[in-house]
């Protein structure tokens, strides 16, 4: 029987969980939970592995979901195991770099995949937020997810006036937690609809449009919007497959807007993104095709 490593928390987003193990039952599939605190690395003279719970391990396939938190360990161990053969399932340094938008953006502007036009900060004093021009305006944290810190603004000074003024990192010694960064978008469409696609091994698996519930911009399911299923045929389609093949990612999340003169722009992509949703709106059995591309071998035509 095949053995799949997952290494998360199996109840964080356990619905996502639940689906993957659903699929590797209808495959014959073993997954097995890799907790991310868990993990070590060894460094020596010529050699170097990966530890799990203490004990040096090399599986032969792996999933990595929850461990955005953990880039310091998981990241280098997760890359070791790809060096040394194991195969990992989104590289890692991709998936880590995916969640920072403003890194996304510029993989994307650099493969010519159409983005929204972006203004990234510290403080809003080191930008013209007014070349977005006379429109509304989003400000989002760089690394937020699930529309976490997402807010709308009539202006550029109406942003600027609320955004918080940190000035200077301290100058005491000591650790530093890395600070937030943050970017400004035009509201395409006055906010509320977007398209969220899920993509596996270049092709898109599901792909949905969702309308955020009266009164906000932000059209997470998390948050109330409604969704509907579009057709895999949908231009949203090939943008969001070429977004992921620019990122280096086998796997993630699209998010996606259609603009006044109908040309579909990426958003965000996401490594890590949970498919639950996208799987209830569409029917699409994402995690099937996750579980087929993981368990794919060189030659059979699906990896």
């Amino acid at each position: 029987m095949t053995e799949i490593v997952v290494v998360h928390y199996p109840e964080e987003r356990a619905e996502n969980w639940a689906l993957l193990c659903a699929a590797a039952r209808e495959r014959g599939l073993r997954l097995v939970t890799w907790v991310p605190h868990l993990l070590g690395l060894s460094c020596a003279d010529g050699q170097q592995y990966v530890s799990y719970s203490g004990k040096e391990i090399r599986p032969d396939i792996v999933i990595h979901r929850t461990v955005a938190p953990f880039r310091g360990i998981a990241g280098p161990a997760l890359a070791c195991l790809a060096a040394t053969g194991s195969r990992v399932l989104n590289d890692p340094e991709a998936g880590f770099r995916s969640r920072d938008k403003l890194l996304t953006t510029m993989t994307l502007v650099r493969a010519s995949v159409p983005v929204v036009p972006t203004l990234a900060f510290d403080e809003p004093e080191g930008v013209n937020l007014a070349a977005l021009g006379p429109v509304d305006l989003i400000l989002k944290p760089a690394r937020g997810v699930r529309g976490e810190g997402v807010a709308a603004f009539g202006s550029a000074a109406a942003l600027s006036a609320a955004c918080p003024r940190r000035g200077p990192r301290p100058v005491a010694a000591g650790y530093h937690v890395e600070r937030e960064h943050y970017l400004a978008q035009p509201l395409v469409g006055g906010g509320g609809q977007d398209l969220r696609a899920y993509v596996v091994n270049g092709s898109c698996v599901a792909l949905m449009r969702r309308t955020a519930k009266p009164g906000e911009v932000r059209a997470n399911l998390a948050l109330g919007a409604d969704a509907a299923p579009l057709p895999l045929t949908h231009p949203a389609a090939g943008v969001a497959a070429a977004a992921l093949t620019a990122c280096g990612l086998d796997l993630g999340a699209v998010d996606l807007v259609e603009d006044g003169d109908g040309v579909i722009r990426v958003l965000e992509v996401d490594a890590w993104a949970g498919f639950a949703g996208i799987t209830r709106v569409t029917g699409a059995d994402v995690a099937g095709a996750i579980l087929d591309f993981a368990a794919a071998r060189p030659g059979d035509g699906r990896g």
